[in-house]
């Protein structure tokens, strides 16, 4: 399909061309001589107009779909009946300063935009509209998100402007419907990798947890393998969903804290090389996972016993340069237990963790490769602060971990934790020192900005100054306060109240980290370089000013 535009001083013409297979006609001297020839007709490609309008006024800019759609008839009647647009329209910008969006097969008229400088009604004939002597504001270029529910364009001043198109281009729709559109692009990003900006723009808070739940339930309908592929852009786009609405927000926390999770679990996983290099079948951290699985012991050291050891020995200075990493899984850990006993509260960040039994084995084999870390270079452990120094931090909470992840370990059938379980976490503060955990701030991201669907004025350069939803009380504890002191998430480096290095920021969930390595260490190196083009919930970095608030 191919869309031409011509256009003089005053008017445009559009025409729209597809190229198809048609049939050559045989002459029948030639089917006389060779009778195939008449038994199969030749096929030949031939550009065919579908569509032409020459009543427009001067085109400025185009902007083509770029979703994949069937456009079969029985396929355009389904849209239509449910109402669903999205890679049907084009847009088309005039220099009145209108955009329209038209049909790509028809060119007829599916929705229209207009600027402040251009207020008029739509049935005016084009040929009446009075022609103003100055230029009027317009766009120059116009590109459609990939979904096609979001419209940038650059204006004959310099300006970047964006605009929301409905997928149902302004039909009133009831909310199942609504969430089946929604439901079906997100799936489409979440196969094809791109990026779901534009469909949160159209997620009102009221949809977030239905949403959360039926994509899951379709991911779960997929088999093991794209599951497996699938796994950590599935939590991304959970926790960018979950940010929209204020009675879901307390998950994003734990979202953000899974991917970190499983992004520390590949990377450490990676470091661990086999003893001998022809070693057949699974790799160091595939005989971790099967060891750990296998083997229920709530004693840290008889499941390491099981372990060829040989294959845990690194240099000193890439154990070391782990440390920061290696903290965030004890102090994680400890924090886990230490709330078990408010499990009640699905307020409190980590609540989700202490039914997953995915996650919490992930946890049992880091703390595992640590017990054995730590034989070899004590001061790569965690740092805990016990109140008794004879103390083994590492085994007690190896144990309690063990317990819980028992309780959780088969999805279909969840136990709860015995008292003896509880009562035992309840005494973890008067062992430990219980750490604070620098959960990602949840005022952060620009779409949560976004949702009171007002005109919003923004500056290349600066922050912008706007409030989301309001954040009650109870999260208070999340909201990063001016003064606070900074922390760079991805290294777990604390960068003081006001940082002197220049830091970025991801667009989507807030996540700070510095923009220059200060490390030289070919593990921690290869940690950073996964997350130069991206963040870890694959939202794009921003620069950020040195002193950031």
């Amino acid at each position: 399909q191919v869309l031409l535009c011509a256009s003089n001083q005053n008017n445009s013409i559009v025409e729209c061309w597809s190229l198809r297979k048609e049939g050559l006609p045989v002459n029948n001297i030639f089917q006389q001589i060779s009778p195939v020839v008449g038994d199969k007709q030749p096929m030949i490609l031939k550009w065919r107009i579908l569509s032409a309008t020459n009543d427009l006024d001067r085109v400025s800019a185009v902007a083509l779909p770029k979703l994949p759609i069937s456009l079969t008839n029985t396929d355009l009647k389904v849209a239509n009946d449910t109402k669903f647009f999205p890679g049907l329209g084009l847009a088309l910008a005039f220099h009145d300063g209108s955009v329209h969006i038209v049909h790509r097969l028809s060119l007829q008229m599916m929705a229209v935009f207009y600027g402040s400088s251009s207020q008029r009604p739509v049935d005016e004939p084009a040929l009446k509209r009075p022609r103003t002597t100055g230029p009027l504001v317009h766009f120059k270029a116009m590109q459609l998100s990939w979904t096609s529910l979001a419209l940038a364009g650059v204006d004959s001043h310099g300006k970047l402007s964006m605009l929301r198109i409905s997928p149902s281009m302004g039909h009133v729709l009831d909310m199942n419907m609504s969430l089946r559109h929604l439901l079906f692009l997100l799936e489409y990003c979440m196969v094809t990798g791109y990026d779901w900006w534009d469909i949160l723009l159209h997620v009102q808070p009221s949809m977030v947890q239905n949403l959360v739940e039926k994509l899951h339930e379709e991911y779960m309908r997929q088999n093991a393998a794209l599951q497996q592929v699938l796994s950590t852009r599935i939590v991304a786009m959970k926790a960018s969903l979950c940010k929209l609405s204020s009675s879901t927000i307390a998950r994003v926390c734990d979202y953000h804290a899974k991917l970190f999770l499983i992004a520390i679990s590949c990377t450490l996983k990676s470091l661990l090389r086999p003893h001998f290099l022809n070693t057949p079948d699974k790799s160091p951290g595939d005989r971790l996972t099967e060891i750990c699985s296998k083997i229920t012991d709530v004693d840290i050291d008889k499941v390491m016993i099981n372990l060829k050891t040989e294959e845990f020995v690194l240099e000193m200075t890439t154990l070391q340069s782990l440390q920061q990493l290696i903290q965030w899984v004890g102090d994680f850990v400890l924090y886990l237990l230490a709330s078990l006993p408010n499990q009640g509260s699905p307020v409190r960040p980590g609540h989700s963790f202490l039914r997953d039994g995915a996650s919490l084995g992930m946890f049992r084999e880091l703390m595992v490769v640590i017990r054995i870390w730590g034989l070899l270079k004590p001061s790569c452990l965690p740092v805990y602060t016990a109140t008794s120094d004879t103390q083994d931090s590492m085994s007690l909470l190896f144990r309690l971990l063990t317990k819980l992840w028992l309780c959780c370990r088969e999805e279909n059938h969840i136990t709860e934790p015995d008292d003896a379980l509880i009562d035992e976490c309840c005494l973890l503060p008067s062992q430990l020192l219980i750490p604070n955990i620098d959960w990602l701030p949840i005022n952060d991201g620009i779409i949560s900005k976004l949702q009171n669907k007002q005109l919003v004025r923004l500056q290349f350069g600066k922050a912008p100054g706007l409030v989301g939803h309001t954040v009650s009380s109870q999260f208070d504890a999340f909201v990063r306060a001016p003064g606070q002191p900074k922390i760079d998430h991805l290294r777990r480096l604390h960068l003081g109240a006001y940082p002197t290095e220049e830091c970025k920021s991801c667009t989507r969930c807030g996540c700070v980290t510095m923009l220059k390595s200060p490390n030289k260490v070919t593990a921690v190196k290869q940690w950073e370089q996964r997350w130069i083009k991206n963040c870890l919930c694959g939202g794009l970095w921003r620069k950020m000013p040195l002193s950031y608030s």
